[in-house]
């Protein structure tokens, strides 16, 4: 048995664990109660049929980014660290199995539950659309693709934070507010100085809702200066579609390589 074949039943195998410790559930839940509350509001407050199918379909995407952050939380953010925390990797470390191989077998698990969350949602949006337009966007295709993405490439990220450390609900904690708080507060602060925040992956992943902007797929400004007075200069800044994803890939490669590395040599005490 190869090492990939090694890695798809070790996936299988993680991917059942998340049933049984009820995560997916958990996050379907979730996604459930959100999806209910968008068509609450929307049909309370709005009137969708006398939208455009690009303006509802939007509206489901605008959720998006905040799901997948949720989606690699539950089932990345204590991924490696929790196999130090309860030990289970004295048991599963000495089998004939290499490192790289549960590692990756676990990332695969967590793709898998996260990416049918992310669908199921888009699906949602899907039907909600057809119903009042008997149409659905291209643009909202595209969203999904980037989503998927934006998926790939934050478990990645999260893969290589959960490596750092021994203790689960450290590792947890640490990666929600990163992706919570620090980012956010980045992407807002550094573009107060007129710097383009091209380093950060939830800068990049704003192209999920940046898609529906304009009267093309992705026309709308790379750079907006406002002079909200008093001297004070403001530069907004927009992702371009492809840097969205250039952004994105550079995550998943280099967070790939080095969560790789630091599982290798990592030791249980």
């Amino acid at each position: 048995m190869n090492d990939f074949e090694q890695m798809l039943i070790y996936s299988r195998y993680q991917f059942r664990n998340y049933v049984r410790a009820k995560r997916l559930w958990i996050l379907l839940l979730i996604t459930g109660l959100v999806i209910a509350l968008i068509v609450s509001v929307n049909a309370y407050f709005g009137n969708p049929a006398s939208e455009t199918a690009k303006k509802t379909a939007s509206t489901f995407a605008s959720f998006a980014p905040t799901l997948v952050v949720l989606t690699a939380l539950f089932f990345g953010g204590d991924a490696i660290a929790s196999e130090y925390q309860n030990k289970t990797g004295y048991f599963l470390l000495p089998n004939p199995i290499r490192r790289y191989v549960i590692l990756w077998g676990k990332y695969l698990a967590s793709l898998a539950a996260g990416g049918l969350v992310v669908l199921i949602y888009y699906l949602s949006g899907t039907v909600y659309t057809y119903y009042y337009h008997s149409t659905v966007p291209v643009e909202y295709w595209y969203s999904l693709a980037y989503a998927l993405v934006f998926l790939v490439s934050l478990l990645s990220l999260t893969y290589m934070f959960s490596t750092f450390f021994k203790n689960g609900a450290v590792a947890l904690v640490i990666v929600a507010i990163l992706y919570f708080f620090v980012f956010n507060i980045i992407d807002g602060v550094i573009q107060l100085t007129g710097i383009e925040p091209w380093f950060s992956i939830t800068y990049a992943a704003n192209i999920i809702t940046l898609v529906f902007q304009g009267s093309h797929m992705g026309d709308y400004p790379h750079k907006t200066v406002l002079h909200p007075g008093n001297g004070i200069t403001v530069t907004i800044y927009n992702p371009y579609l492809w840097e969205g994803l250039a952004i994105m890939l550079g995550y998943l490669i280099i967070s790939a390589i080095i969560s790789t590395i630091v599982f290798e040599k990592k030791e249980m005490k």
